[in-house]
């Protein structure tokens, strides 16, 4: 399982770079860069690897914030917790700007959008000091220094397209430029659609060393870029490439997509590449997610920042034919065992569900891989706060406990090596099916989304838990032969019209990639957050529950991008423009 990584990133690029230890809005003294030691294909090659050290959002000791989450390449801060999928977890008393996210209450003085906004136009920095070596050096080959231009290019989009999500106007800062006189009046898709058309020309398909970035990834970046834009024509054109010439194909078992025993497979176009028990410490492992796993006394971790909603949970049901609830599935919301205590009795519905949810979503009395079942409240600090679901996918398998996850002593149990797949074939293939939807190619859409159906149909969690109760003392009895719960999935027969088929088509990328990092934007580039997300909280507060979060309200033009953090604006006084709406 071990892979080629790069283990050395900031040992030797920061050695030979004085801005790695520099913010990002501070101007460089005059001959930082050692040229006679980066000018050649060695040197540039090290500045890169210094940038892919960034691509999951953590810079160890490096800048002042940003080492949190802030800047996570899965985007649960900026794209989980103020969506309907996810509660920020753990206690409301840890993390206030956490709880802002979530309430929408966030001013531009949160110092965790001075983290997201410093690590990644770190990134963007480290991206543009590896093009500048590579237009002073010679003697590289021109094939060679076209892949080398071809991954800065990619890096520099990669960063901007992250803070793009998070921001709506930023500026774009390219090599030899005076990064503090850039403006932020101007939009910056095409910047980055420029920059991933010269990767696209020029990277290596498939590249020797695993994480470098590859063409297909350069496409499916660009991709997503049109779909934020609406340009359902463009993004067409990239999507079919991928399909047709690409050599991925979907993996038999969805889990595999989160499985640390399954990376780098056939359908992931684009990983990040973790390890651990490297010498390296923590800095080459999932780092930037460390607070997000179980804390029971079973499991032992930290620090269960990643609260499944009960409208996630409800959003698995499905019919006696084995189909979503596109409309319904808010009506008689299952709460499972919430404010039900670790010593009291409790049985998991029996209702029809989607066999991902159990996938995605821990709950009591179901498995939790082969962690044996979740008992309750007591994997959790706070339920009555955080719900009585926990994250699934961010998990890894007992059974390589100490070789996925890190021998070495550091303040957040849990700290390992299992990759996130950030770009694979499930997303082009939904990508796809939304661009039909929109073209009203209803067939088309049909046939994508019944890929990913039957791909799930079969794919449940085995085990079912005799128990209902889940006391320290109990033997728990557990039936392998059957099912975890009660499941059902099928294709669906038809899309009677677009309008039904748009609906299918969101819910189906909501299933496929929940807790993603993906939901808050898809809901604000789909022009649909005001009344998905405000209804959201009508129902998901009905009654008292979750009394911390009753209150919070979405506001339409506002809510849809956070502030720029004040510290830039006033560090960039009449250069940058704070968003208008706060």
């Amino acid at each position: 399982m071990k892979k080629i990584l790069f283990s050395i990133y900031c040992i030797t690029a920061c050695m030979l770079l004085q801005s790695c230890s520099e913010e990002f809005l501070e101007e460089k003294p005059y001959g930082a860069v050692n040229q006679t030691l980066l000018n050649n294909e060695e040197g540039v090659n090290s500045l890169l690897i210094a940038t892919y050290a960034l691509l999951d959002g953590y810079a160890e000791g490096e800048t002042p914030s940003g080492n949190q989450g802030e800047a996570s390449v899965m985007n649960w801060v900026w794209g989980d917790v103020p969506s309907d999928d996810m509660h920020r977890g753990d206690q409301t008393g840890g993390w206030s700007q956490i709880n802002d996210v979530e309430r929408y209450e966030v001013r531009s003085d949160n110092e965790w959008l001075n983290g997201a906004w410093g690590i990644n136009y770190e990134g963007v920095s480290r991206a543009n000091d590896a093009l500048l070596a590579l237009y002073e050096s010679e003697d590289i080959p021109e094939a060679q220094y076209k892949q080398l231009e071809g991954e800065a290019k990619f890096l520099r989009a990669w960063f901007h397209f992250q803070l793009r999500m998070v921001f709506e106007k930023i500026p774009y800062i390219t090599e030899g430029v005076d990064a503090t006189q850039v403006k932020n009046d101007k939009e910056v898709w095409d910047n980055i659609e420029g920059d991933l058309q010269f990767a696209i020309d020029n990277l290596n398909p498939a590249p020797k060393d695993l994480g470098r970035a590859s063409s297909w990834a350069a496409m499916a970046l660009k991709a997503r870029t049109h779909l934020f834009q609406q340009e359902f024509s463009a993004a067409k054109t990239l999507l079919d490439d991928i399909i047709i010439d690409g050599p991925f194909q979907l993996e038999s078992h969805f889990y595999n997509n989160f499985d640390e025993e399954k990376q780098n497979n056939g359908e992931s176009i684009f990983e990040i590449q973790y390890s651990v028990n490297d010498g390296a410490g923590v800095a080459n492992s999932g780092i930037d997610h460390q607070t997000l796993y179980p804390r029971g006394q079973d499991v032992g971790l930290c620090c269960a920042y990643s609260a499944p909603s009960f409208d996630l949970f409800n959003a698995f049901k499905v019919d006696a034919n084995g189909l979503p609830l596109l409309d319904s599935f808010q009506d008689n919301l299952l709460v499972e065992d919430y404010e039900i205590l670790t010593t009291e009795n409790f049985s998991p519905t029996d209702h029809l569900m989607d066999p991902r949810v159990d996938w995605t979503i821990g709950r009591r009395g179901i498995p939790f891989l082969d962690w044996g079942p979740m008992s309750g409240s007591d994997w959790m600090l706070d339920q009555l706060n955080m719900g009585p679901f926990l994250n699934k996918k961010i998990m890894w398998y007992k059974r390589n406990k100490g070789e996925i996850s890190s021998q070495s002593s550091y303040w957040a149990a849990g700290v390992n090596g299992n990759n996130f797949r950030v770009l694979r074939l499930g997303h082009i293939l939904l990508w796809r099916a939304e661009v039909a939807v929109e073209e009203n190619d209803l067939s088309t859409a049909l046939s994508l989304v019944n890929l990913i159906r039957n791909r799930a149909a079969d794919d449940m969690v085995m085990g079912k838990v005799l128990n209902t109760s889940f006391r320290a003392s109990d033997e728990i009895i557990i039936d392998p032969s059957q099912p975890a719960a009660n499941y059902k999935l099928a294709p669906y027969p038809s899309f009677p019209s677009q309008e039904y088929a748009r609906k299918a088509v969101r819910h189906e990328i909501r299933m496929e990639f929940a807790l993603e990092g993906m939901r808050f934007f898809d809901l604000v580039r789909w022009g649909i957050a005001d009344q998905t997300l405000n209804n959201y909280l009508k129902s998901e507060l009905n009654g008292g529950r979750l009394p911390w979060l009753n209150g919070a309200k979405y506001t339409e033009g506002q809510d849809d991008h956070w502030p720029l953090p004040q510290v830039q604006v006033d560090l960039q006084d009449g250069v940058l423009t704070q968003d208008p709406a706060y």
